[in-house]
Formats: structure tokens, C-alpha cells, sequence
């Protein structure tokens, strides 16, 4: 069985429960303090399995009245588990889940252990402890987090490295019978006839230092160990090592390395031993065979936008490897890629029971679709940024971009909406289907073109009108559907230039007079003539689109 959903509830910031989705690849957004990095950290408490106390502070409102509850859902439940944990915390069917069973841990207080509970099928309710052999069930099938803040300095990222170096090293020379571990045997030999040349003088020492605590603790004895007979490779290697950067002909420690040179360090470091079995949590080796999660506060930070493409595509590579999943925090839309599978995007919002979820694995994307999402993520990945609003406006291209983000800006409102530039009318579904699952609200905004062209021929630009609104019908009223009749020029300014449309309408926008000409009050007004109701172009059915077929305002 498999973790597929973690619950938490009143956790520091989280009061009521909210559900988080466990996928390959898990990105969480929101604003700042909208405790996206609490759920990494209920994730690490789950781990415990209860084991140890909580500090008043993991109580929400430091209120120990509050227990502290996280649950872990867990699909794919086969016969073999069943057998382990018992037929009674076993669900055909649960919260939308198939096939799984459902553990709980409650804090009750900062003092003592997590309370353990099972849900169970017979009464429908939880009880307290539950499923056989609790603790190894679960801890087997967790996977193992690994975590990595932004915050981590210099020396606990070379120190995460050379653990795994020195670990690798030493696997090695267990099972190495070559000139290297013959070395080191003869190295441990000389170490033990050191410390006998030195015994006799540490001993003195030592004997002065015992007697000087019985004298004051009566029974109590100290002994010292010199640790000079002993030769551990894994702590020599650890400890004797590090690493030297050649940059412009300087050599230089890490410690000398800019913060964003530190954390592509360890970037690149976990992308070439990562599949190799060799991470460790703790002192605890994590094994090929034991699967593990990455927890990742804002990977992006401190990052020069090349190398954090860089980085986005290690988090992928990672979570495409047997046995490792990722969930990251993030403020970057370059961290978002729609195209991948086995994604879910979460949005965390400061009223925490509203989250907002989007999974790749339940779009329905055309195969012309998900190829245009990827030169998009490609050529231009800051698309994704209306992910990271409440409202956004989708338009056709850069005309419409410049103007919007324009009146935005004049408007006092650039921090309400996202104008989205969709590359191309023909992109405008593809994009409402995004914001459907995600339940965002839209403004989409398009030219109503001609509906016939040269020869007689039906304009395929007017067929995308229809399937504009058709997905703008799937939306529960979320996305308002506007068109520019019969384009953007014709519409505002009353113009048809045939080239340079950016620049037109730039120069239009930089005008001195762009805030007190008459001619520019329907653009100027545009964005709150749609807010009201009121702008020529609204429309809520594909007949409309019909009965427009050849207008042009006057």
C-alpha cells in the first residue's frame, strides 16, 4: 500500500482539516504565510508515527485544548496487507479513494506521545490503536523525507554531500578486498601502537581527573579515551574533506561560494547520487528498496532563472525514479510544468479548508494541446504566473497583453488580476480547461475576426469562438467570455492597422494624451466596463457569436 493523502488539522497555522494529495511530484503555491511550509512539516510529524512530543507551538493558537490531528490515507491495499494490518481497517471505497485504509495521529498535549488510530469498517469511526503490528506497517510504507530549506547554510549542504560521498566510500571498502582496504587496515594497526606509547601519560591525566570527581560525586568514575587507536574512514572523510571550487583560475572553499553557487551544489549533487541508494536521513541509511519524499522549501532561491530551470527539471528527474516522490514550496511559475505526469498543483490560501487542486493525470488535453503547453513552458514559462492569482485575463497575443497590463497598472488593480498572454486565440480552450480543474476565475478576452475568408472559406479562427465559449461553459460561472468586435483595433480605436500591432498600440498607450482623449475612454474603461456588466463584447452563449457575424462598431 502507498500514501496517496495526508489530512491535517488544527497544526500551527491550519485549523480546519485540509486534505493534501500525495503524487509523483507535488508543488504547493500560495502567498506568503499561507502555511504551505506547515504542510511539510506535518508531513515530517506524520513520520514520527506519534512517537516523542510536540512543542506548543505545532498547537494552532499555541491552544493545547486544539489537538493536533494529521492522517495519513493509504491506496492500493493488497491481500498481503491486509493479512498484516486486519480485515477491519480494510475500504473498498473511502473519501473518493479505492482499495486503502486510513491511520491517525492525535497530539492531545505538548508533555507525551501522539495517540495512534485506526479506521474501522465495522463501526465507521476510529479507534484507538487498531491495526496489528501499527508502527512497522506503517513506517515501511511511509516514505522517507528528506528536507532541504532555504535557510540550510553552507556547511549543512556540504555536510549533506559528503555523508553521502563518505557512506558510498565505506560501503565500498567493506566489501573491497583490494590495496585500498589493506591500507586501511595497517593505518588502524599503527593508530593502536600510538596509543600505547601515549597511555602511560594520558593515564596520569586521566587518574588525577577520577579522583578529583569521587572526591566531590562519591561512585562516580570517569574514564578517557583517547579515540587515537581508532580509525573510522567514514569520519575521516567527512571530516578531513571538502570541497574547492576552480573559478576565473581562483580556487576557493564552498564557504567562499555565492548562496546561490551553495544551493546548486546540492542540487547538482542529490541529481548525481540520487539513484544511487546512498541519501540518508539522519544517521539512519535510506536503502534503494525504501521509498522516499523530498520536501523542498522555495527551490528557486538565491537562483540565477538558468540554473532554476535547471533545478525544475532535477525535481522531475527525481521524481520519475523508482521509489522518490517530491512535494515544493513555490513563488516561481518557471516551477510549473503542466505537461508532466503524474503532477498536482495545489493552491494554498490563507483560509486553509479552500484549497484549490489541479492533476495532470485528470486533464483532457488533446495531443495538440499538451504539445503546445510544452513550447509554451518552453518559450515562455513565466505563462504559468495566473496560477499564482485569484482572477486573470487571457487574451490572444501581445497587443492585448500590453493594453491590459497597461490599464491594470492605471488602475491600481496589478495585483488583482493576471494578464496571460495565450501565444494565439487557438490556445484560449486549452487555458480555461486549466482553470476549470483549477476552479480559478477567468476574463477571456478575444477577436471575433470575420467569419468567412478569401474563397467563401469559413475562417477556422471563427470556429474557436464556439469552443472559447463551450469551455467557458464547463466553468460554474467562473469565466466571463468577451469579444473584440471585430478585433482589438477595430474595437477600441477604430483602426486596421496590417503590421507592427504591438508597437501601434504601444504608441497609442504612451501618448500624453492616452488618459484625457475621448477617442481612448472605451479602452481606458474597458476592464471596468466588463467588471459592471456592461462592456459591448459580453456574451454568454455561442448564438451570440452568430448574430455578431459581420458587425463592426461604429
Amino acid at each position: 500500500m502507498k500514501l496517496s493523502a495526508i489530512y491535517i488539522k488544527n497544526f500551527k497555522g491550519i485549523s480546519e482539516e485540509i486534505k493534501i494529495l500525495i503524487d509523483n511530484v507535488v508543488v504547493l503555491i500560495g502567498k506568503n504565510n499561507s502555511c504551505k511550509s506547515t504542510i511539510l512539516d506535518a508531513y515530517e510529524a506524520y513520520c514520527t508515527l506519534g512517537s516523542g512530543s510536540r512543542s506548543l507551538d505545532d498547537f494552532h493558537n499555541r491552544d493545547e485544548s486544539l489537538s493536533i490531528e494529521i492522517t495519513g490515507l493509504f491506496t492500493e491495499v493488497n491481500d498481503d496487507d491486509i493479512r498484516q494490518i486486519g480485515q477491519e481497517w480494510f475500504h473498498e471505497e473511502l473519501d473518493g479513494f479505492k482499495k486503502c485504509s486510513k491511520f491517525k495521529i492525535i497530539w492531545e498535549d505538548a508533555e507525551n506521545d501522539g495517540q495512534k488510530l485506526s479506521f474501522s469498517n465495522q463501526t465507521n469511526d476510529w479507534k484507538t490503536g487498531g491495526a496489528g503490528g501499527w508502527n512497522s506497517i506503517l513506517s515501511s510504507r511511509l516514505p522517507t523525507p528528506i528536507r532541504i530549506n532555504p535557510n540550510d547554510s553552507h556547511v549543512a549542504l556540504e555536510a549533506i554531500v559528503k555523508d553521502l560521498i563518505a557512506s558510498n566510500a565505506v560501503e565500498k571498502l567493506k566489501k573491497d578486498k583490494s590495496k585500498a582496504a589493506g591500507i586501511i587496515s595497517q593505518i588502524q594497526l599503527l593508530a593502536k601502537e600510538i596509543e600505547v606509547d601515549l597511555l602511560e601519560s594520558i593515564q596520569d591525566i586521566s587518574s588525577g581527573i577520577e579522583e578529583n570527581v569521587d572526591s566531590m560525586f562519591k561512585g562516580v568514575k570517569v574514564r578517557f579515551e583517547t579515540g587515537v587507536g581508532k580509525f573510522e574512514p567514514e569520519k575521516a572523510i567527512k571530516e578531513g574533506s571538502r570541497f574547492i571550487f576552480d573559478t576565473n583560475g581562483c580556487s576557493s572553499p564552498l564557504s567562499h561560494q555565492g548562496s546561490g553557487v551553495q544551493r546548486a551544489f546540492l542540487w547538482a549533487a542529490i541529481k548525481t547520487l540520487c539513484g544511487k541508494g546512498l541519501l540518508k536521513k539522519g544517521r539512519k541509511a535510506i536503502s534503494n528498496e525504501k521509498a522516499k519524499i523530498l520536501l523542498v522549501d522555495e527551490p528557486e532561491i538565491n537562483m540565477h532563472p538558468s540554473v532554476v530551470r535547471s533545478v525544475r527539471d532535477a525535481i522531475y528527474t527525481l521524481a520519475d525514479i523508482a521509489g522518490w516522490q517530491v512535494i515544493c514550496t513555490t513563488h516561481s511559475p518557471l516551477f510549473i510544468d503542466l505537461t508532466r505526469s503524474h503532477t498536482t498543483l495545489i493552491k494554498v490560501t490563507n483560509i486553509q479548508s479552500n484549497l484549490k487542486y489541479f492533476q495532470t493525470e485528470k486533464n483532457t488535453f488533446t495531443a495538440d494541446e499538451k504539445e503546445n503547453l510544452k513550447t509554451l513552458n518552453r518559450c515562455c514559462p513565466t505563462v504559468n504566473e495566473f496560477f499564482f492569482y485569484d482572477s486573470s485575463i487571457l487574451v490572444e497575443g501581445d497587443t492585448e497583453f500590453l493594453a491590459y497590463n497597461h490599464i491594470l497598472f492605471n488602475s491600481g488593480k496589478e495585483h488583482e488580476y493576471s494578464v496571460i498572454n495565450c501565444r494565439g486565440k487557438a490556445n484560449i480552450p486549452t487555458f480555461i480547461k486549466i482553470l476549470n480543474q483549477f476552479g480559478s476565475k477567468a476574463i477571456a478576452i478575444h477577436d471575433l475576426d470575420q467569419k468567412f475568408i478569401e474563397g467563401g472559406r469559413v475562417n477556422a479562427m471563427w470556429t474557436i469562438n464556439k469552443k472559447i465559449r463551450e469551455a467557458a461553459d464547463l466553468s460554474d460561472g467562473n469565466v466571463i467570455t468577451v469579444a473584440h468586435l471585430p478585433d482589438f483595433e477595430g474595437h477600441y480605436l477604430k483602426e486596421k492597422p496590417k503590421k507592427d500591432k504591438p508597437y501601434n498600440i504601444f504608441c497609442h498607450l504612451s501618448s500624453e494624451d492616452f488618459n484625457t482623449n475621448d477617442k481612448y475612454l472605451s479602452l481606458r474603461n474597458s476592464l471596468s466596463d466588463i467588471e459592471k456588466g456592461t462592456h459591448l463584447g459580453l456574451y454568454t452563449h455561442c448564438n451570440a457569436i452568430d448574430a455578431w457575424e459581420g458587425v463592426e462598431l461604429k
